[in-house]
């Protein structure tokens, strides 16, 4: 079967791209690959760093509520943790929220959260959207501050 011109062309241009995008990736990546060595040096000493800040945390049961603003008004959220060793190993979120898809994104939240940071330094603990949720963190982030001041030895 004989293509029609047109489609000829078509095909000819899709293979083409397709050979640039895999020559942009395969570019993009010896780049990325040669500024990992770099970025990675700094972080192991960042680790470091943050192992003698959070040694400055008392081991304890630590809670904190906070809020924020989302599309149903003010929010707010609690959270309990509790630290061993400079780290997470428990946590809890409590939702507080009146309105009711507030309160969803807040136990969706809540359900995720403990995957996300136990087992993490105290110093560490700045997280983002989790289960769905992407302003739940606003509360808890400013939770953690509050926790990371009473937890100074």
């Amino acid at each position: 079967m004989k293509l029609p011109a047109h489609k000829k062309m078509l095909s000819a241009a899709a293979a083409a791209s397709v050979m640039l995008l895999t020559a942009a990736c395969g570019s993009g990546g010896s780049d990325d690959a040669s500024s990992t060595p770099s970025s990675s040096a700094p972080s192991a000493s960042s680790d470091d760093s943050s192992d003698a800040a959070a040694s400055t945390y008392k081991d304890g049961d630590y809670e904190a509520e906070a809020s924020y603003v989302n599309p149903g008004g003010d929010s707010k959220v609690k959270v309990e943790l509790t630290l061993a060793d400079n780290k997470v190993s428990k946590v809890e979120v409590t939702p507080e929220a009146t309105d009711g898809t507030s309160k969803s994104f807040q136990e969706k939240f809540a359900s995720g959260i403990s995957s996300e940071v136990v087992g993490k330094s105290l110093d560490d603990l700045k997280v983002d959207k989790v289960a769905g949720s992407s302003l739940t963190h606003l509360g808890f982030n400013e939770a953690i501050d509050k926790i990371k001041a009473d937890a100074k030895a």
